[in-house]
């Protein structure tokens, strides 16, 4: 296990090596200043005592960075994978703390925010990235300043804002599968205090996936966004932005695998209309596939009450239709059937509003810096899916349940956080969040539906509560030293905590028991270095996490019977390092390395798992409370105890660029490498003795170039390709399906600036 304390030692010994090398003075010039809001204030990057990953547009364009999914792996200690089925949600892992499950009883480990604006729902948040100004990722509990606390991390999506000067850009592209995009953006002035920006994307292929019995091709992708901006400077002192979205995003992951030819196949067989008179309603008749549509309104107004004080109001709305007709697994040959394996047919409607007041200040002639605020959020969501199965022994084909959830949430929350600088050199920060959470719950079979009787009054009847308050205050504290104007070193504690909630797709009433909220302590060091005249960018962090109460799938006793379920079977603890370097060797190259290396480990299991895996080691046959030991959630077929899912060993992405003039040409390409140790990819992270929820060691490799001409200064053709050896590496399972990650592609694309 890495120990915290040699880390520490590393970290003071680079430190104290940097303080010599800050020294060294090269007069080559230097990487960009990166500006932050990691702490709900405009910050340098290498300021902030913070664990963050950050992308401008540019660096986003060379990384091939065109949504939310490709952050994984360009991100220390970040994985995940596109949901079961469902290509626009997607899952994401950071430091071994994430989420499977899009239903809406379900928060999230790690949040995304689209200008300071918290995503609730995990339905769609895989979405693309269109005229993004910067991305920051940052890694461990969000507790304190952010809208939702989160126990894993937050993306942080700042978008840009209309300028000044009119202007825009156009781009046009294709590429592997019939792709075809199309993203634009045009700012357009009206008067000096009124400016506005519209942007707009088009992203279309043809699949990659054939499914045998129809010659259909899934696993396709057609998605629309438009978007509308005003910002009004009504005075000096006052700005208000008003922005209005609309995105459409048909995105499918169904389950695939590689013929002998090593083209992408689905063996599953379902097709539309063939569940009228299995299940009800709409959603009977969907076509397989997967949709959702996300409206979204934001206005945030900033006003500078003084030199020294600003007050910053940030209003929310945002809708989502989301739509699917997947099959979770995959036919076998004399039991398939055109009404699928195990089909899930899901209309969800998800709409939430928030509000806050944030006060960001400062005092004692910038001694001391400040922010507080106040937040609120109301959700809430409508749920009509359904689900059914085959037999594997019979064959035949049944409903298991057939109903509408409806579950809502109101958020309240207090926080403040202040820097004081004891010294010129050193920096306490004391930070503090008090959050009230109030959730409810309500499910009901639908009229004339087929399958299990579920009800809202059976469930209470069954000692369930329809309601769950949660409250918690969730403290911040750091401390910082700046060894030079160019390095820093900080020590850093920060609680965070993931509400609880019910596993809605249990099928029995006595099921829906409640799981606690999943709750984090984690401690981090670490050094912010620019070096050799700011050629050489170190960011270091070593952390050690407590995570109590995750959230994860294993058996618990209802009534003497052992069921699966979401629940609280364990703790965890992680201690890790992550490294964030760049590097300019020589004018035109650019050289970035991204390392994370982590050592997850379950603690204090739960007795009723411990006496499980015992009762397995006993018998490969042997029962526990009336059902298999073994092969089941936390322990697998040898009675061996879970690892932490999505947790690799060590993740690395490597990448570098070369800008070179050739007269009136100016190309400049790049390669990237990721790779990350074998990890698991079941529900709960069975041992690696058990088949097929283990991916095995990942490596890619992407690469493009792009062309611009001296003479042209607006023009640019890009050509690259993402997974340029075209791996087909198992990036989740449920079951004995493993589901792939995303062949390899290529595309070209010509963008034009005016």
């Amino acid at each position: 296990m890495i120990q915290i304390k040699k880390l520490m030692l590393f970290i003071t010994a680079l430190a104290t090596t940097t303080v010599f090398a800050a020294e060294q003075k090269t007069g080559l010039g230097g990487l960009e200043e990166i500006t932050v809001t990691a702490q709900r204030r405009e910050q340098s990057l290498q300021d902030v005592p913070i664990a963050v990953t950050a992308f401008t547009a540019e660096q986003l364009a060379q990384r091939q960075i065109f949504d939310t999914y490709d952050l994984v792996r360009n991100i220390p200690n970040l994985t995940g994978n596109a949901n079961v089925g469902v290509g626009t949600s997607s899952s994401l892992f950071i430091r071994g703390l994430g989420n499977g499950e899009s239903i809406a009883t379900f928060d999230l480990p790690v949040g995304t925010y689209v200008d300071d604006v918290y995503i609730s729902r995990q339905n769609h948040n895989n979405f693309s990235l269109f005229d993004v100004d910067r991305i920051e990722v940052l890694r461990g509990p969000q507790g304190t300043l952010f809208g939702r606390n989160t126990t894993g991390g937050a993306i942080n999506i700042t978008m840009k804002k209309p300028s000044v000067k009119g202007g825009g850009y156009f781009e046009a592209g294709a590429g592997r599968f019939g792709l075809v995009t199309m993203r634009g953006s045009v700012d357009l002035p009206l008067s000096d205090n009124l400016l506005t920006k519209f942007s707009i994307y088009k992203i279309k292929d043809d699949g990659y996936a054939t499914q045998l019995s129809t010659g259909i091709k899934f696993n396709d992708r057609d998605a629309t966004g438009v978007r509308a901006d005003l910002r009004f400077l009504p005075s000096d002192v006052l700005t208000i932005d008003l922005v209005s979205e609309y995105v459409t995003d048909q995105d499918t992951n169904f389950l695939n695998l590689l013929d002998v030819n090593g083209n992408r196949v689905i063996n599953n067989k379902l097709q539309q209309y063939t569940l009228v008179g299995t299940f009800v309603g709409a959603k009977a008749s969907f076509e397989p596939g997967n949709v959702a549509k996300t409206h979204a309104n934001t206005l945030n107004v900033n006003w500078d009450l003084s030199e020294t004080l600003s007050l910053s109001s940030i209003t929310g709305y945002r809708r989502t239709a989301h739509n699917f007709l997947v099959d979770s697994g995959g036919d076998l040959p004399r039991v398939s059937t055109t009404r699928g394996f195990t089909p899930l047919d899901n209309a969800g409607d998800h709409k939430q509003v928030s509000q806050e007041f944030k006060l960001n200040g400062s005092a004692a002639g910038d001694a001391v810096t400040w922010v507080a605020g106040v937040y609120y959020m109301k959700e809430d969501n409508v749920t009509d899916f359904a689900n059914a199965s085959t037999s594997t022994v019979t064959g035949v084909f049944s409903v298991t349940a057939d109903r509408t959830m409806k579950n809502g949430l109101k958020a309240y929350a207090v926080y403040a956080q202040a820097d004081y600088k004891l010294t010129d050199r050193l920096t306490t920060t004391v930070g503090v969040r008090y959050t009230d959470e109030k959730k409810n719950f309500a499910i009901e079979r639908n009229p004339g539906a087929q399958g299990v009787l579920l009800s809202t009054a059976l469930i209470s009847a069954a000692g369930i509560p329809l309601e769950l308050q949660q409250k918690l205050v969730t403290p911040r504290f750091a401390l910082q030293y700046d060894i030079s104007n160019d390095v820093m070193v900080f020590a850093s504690a920060t609680r965070g905590f993931k509400s609880g909630g019910w596993p809605a797709r249990a099928t029995a009433n006595n099921a829906f028991i409640p799981f606690l909220p999943e709750k984090v302590w984690s401690y981090e060091i670490g050094t912010r270095a620019d070096l050799f005249d700011n050629r050489l960018r170190l960011n270091l962090t070593a952390f050690h996490a407590i995570t109590d109460d995750v959230q994860i799938p294993a058996r618990i006793d209802v009534n003497g019977l052992q069921i699966s379920t979401t629940t609280n079977p364990a703790d965890l603890r992680n201690s890790g390092l992550e490294l964030d370097a760049t590097w300019i060797p020589i004018e035109g190259l650019n050289i970035t390395a991204g390392v994370g290396m982590q050592d997850a480990k379950y603690i204090n299991i739960s007795k009723r798992v411990l006496d499980q895996a015992a009762a397995c080691k006993s018998s490969p046959t042997a029962l526990y409370q009336g059902v298999a030991a073994c092969a089941a959630n936390f322990v697998d077929m040898f009675g061996n105890i879970a690892v932490p899912v999505r947790s690799p060993d060590y993740t690395l992405s490597l990448s570098a660029s070369y800008k070179l003039t050739l007269g009136n040409v100016v190309l400049t390409p790049n390669v990237g490498l990721n790779k990350s140790d074998a990890y698991a990819i079941g529900t709960t992270g069975t041992p690696q003795s058990t088949n097929g929820t283990w991916s095995p060691t990942q490596s890619y490799i992407n690469g493009g170039v792009m062309l611009e001409l001296a003479d042209a200064p607006g023009f640019s053709l890009t050509v690259d390709c993402r997974n340029c050896q075209d791996k087909a590496y198992p990036t989740s399972a449920l079951g004995v399906f493993q589901f792939l990650d995303r062949p390899g592609s290529w595309s070209a694309r010509m963008r034009y600036r005016f």
